[in-house]
Formats: structure tokens, C-alpha cells, sequence
């Protein structure tokens, strides 16, 4: 929608424009070049009452109604990734622990860590996804997507990289923090045009018990693991899940401890 529908919308208006021009023309060559006020509102009201302008409505909401779909599916597919890595945080932010507006910072931590990887887990995550939608239909459920063997790797994997990156616990945790805490002040419509949306003095509400719940939820599932998939994991990370995260939650323990 972002993409096409304001361009539907400049077509839908300079069609109209150029309508109302013509007829303009017409009307002024039947009164020997002339035009006056009374003229202009006779064209407006005929073009509004007729039955050709209700048509071109009609086709013109098909049109930005079509944009829309194609671009929430879109959106869905680019998404795949993102809902993959925060899906074990559903009820974290269900609960309203946390305002949803603030997974959009949680994704740029995420991006930041895996860099490049992005891209092709993405699109490997939307080919699943475009796959098993196809084969379910209206019975498609994200938790197939999510326990699927290949998007398993694939979250397994960034956990390993979230997990390598606090190393230096506490250093991490404060950038972290600072990341989770920010909010968007301002929205840009254009290059220099922007719609302030606060007065950037408040920041957003993560302390440590958002901290520990956060990252309690997004390990819980490798606390689960079957015999099967831990066989599973080392293949597509190289490491055991003890030797990939027992260092981060230990010190996600002794943080928890005050230690």
C-alpha cells in the first residue's frame, strides 16, 4: 500500500483533473470561448451526479483495496524472520509487560547481531511459510512454522548469537537496555518533513525484571529439547546446547541474584 497506493490515488485525481478539464474545454468552445463561475459549477455537479464517475469509484477502490492485500502479504512474507525470533515472547507481550510498539527495537538488536545472515534466513523463512500456507490453506498454524526442522536451525542459530554476544555481560546488558529503552519521537513523512509524536524526554519502561522475563521466554524452548532435537542443534550450530548457553544464563542467574 505504501508503494502503490498513493500512486493510485495521484492517477485516480489527475484522471479526474483532466476530466473536468476537457469538459471545461468543451463547454467554453460552445460558448464562443468563454467560461464563467455559473459554467465551472454545472461541470462539477454533472460530473458528480453521473453514472460513468460512480464506475470510476468503484474501480478505483478495487484497485487501492487489491494494493493493500498484496501489500500485507508482502509484509507477512519480509515479517517471517521476525516472527520466528520473537515468538517465544507472545505471552510477554501479551500480558502487557512490555508495549508491543518496543518489538521494533528488540528486531534491531536482533539485526545488529546476525548482520548479513538476515537476508538469507529470511527468505528461507519465507519459503517455508509460502509452502506450508499453500499445502494448509485456512488450516495453516504458526506453530508448525515455528517447530519446522529448517526454521528450528534458524532460531536456534541467532539464539547462539545473542547468547556469544554477552560475553561481556554486563556491558551488553547496559547497551541492550538502552536500545529496549528508546522511543521513537518523531516519524518522517518525507526528506524533510517529519510528525513529532512525543517530547523525547520520557524513555520506555525496561528495567531488570523486563530484562530477566525477556530473555527468560526467549530460552525457554532450549530448555525443552528432545533427544532429537539436540542432535538437531549441534548439527546446525556446530555446538552443544550446554557449551552454546550455559555461560549467558549463568550470568543471567547471577544478575538475577544481584550478584
Amino acid at each position: 500500500m505504501f508503494a502503490k497506493g498513493p500512486l493510485l490515488i495521484r492517477h485516480a485525481v489527475v484522471t479526474m483533473l483532466d476530466a473536468f478539464a476537457k469538459t471545461a474545454q468543451e463547454t467554453a468552445a460552445r460558448n464562443g470561448g468563454k467560461l464563467d463561475s455559473a459554467d465551472i459549477a454545472r461541470i462539477g455537479e454533472a460530473m458528480k451526479s453521473s453514472g460513468e464517475i460512480e464506475n470510476f469509484y468503484r474501480a478505483v477502490f478495487g484497485q487501492v483495496v487489491a494494493s493493500i492485500v498484496e501489500s500485507q502479504n508482502q509484509h507477512r512474507r519480509i515479517n517471517a524472520f521476525g516472527r520466528l525470533v520473537a515468538h517465544p515472547l507472545g505471552d510477554f507481550f501479551q500480558s502487557r509487560r512490555l508495549d508491543r510498539a518496543l518489538l521494533h527495537n528488540f528486531f534491531f538488536f536482533v539485526q545488529a547481531l546476525v548482520g548479513e545472515a538476515e537476508s538469507d534466513w529470511n527468505a528461507t523463512c519465507a519459503a517455508v511459510l509460502d509452502e506450508m500456507r499453500d499445502k494448509a490453506g485456512e488450516a495453516f498454524a504458526w506453530d508448525t512454522f515455528y517447530n519446522d526442522p529448517r526454521t528450528q536451525a534458524i532460531f536456534w542459530q541467532v539464539l547462539v548469537r545473542i547468547a556469544q554476544s554477552f560475553k561481556r555481560f554486563d556491558t551488553r546488558r547496559d547497551w541492550f537496555m538502552r536500545i529496549m529503552q528508546h522511543k521513537q519521537t518523531s516519524v518522517s513523512l518525507a526528506p524533510n518533513k517529519y510528525v513529532q509524536l512525543g517530547d523525547g524526554l520520557d524513555v520506555a519502561q525496561f528495567g531488570k525484571d523486563e530484562f530477566l522475563s525477556l530473555f527468560d521466554s526467549l530460552f525457554a524452548p532450549i530448555k525443552r529439547l528432545t533427544l532429537q532435537e539436540v542432535v538437531r542443534f549441534e548439527a546446525a550450530t556446530g555446538l552443544t546446547p550446554k557449551a552454546a548457553f550455559d555461560r549467558f544464563l549463568s550470568d543471567l542467574d547471577r544478575y538475577r541474584r544481584g550478584d
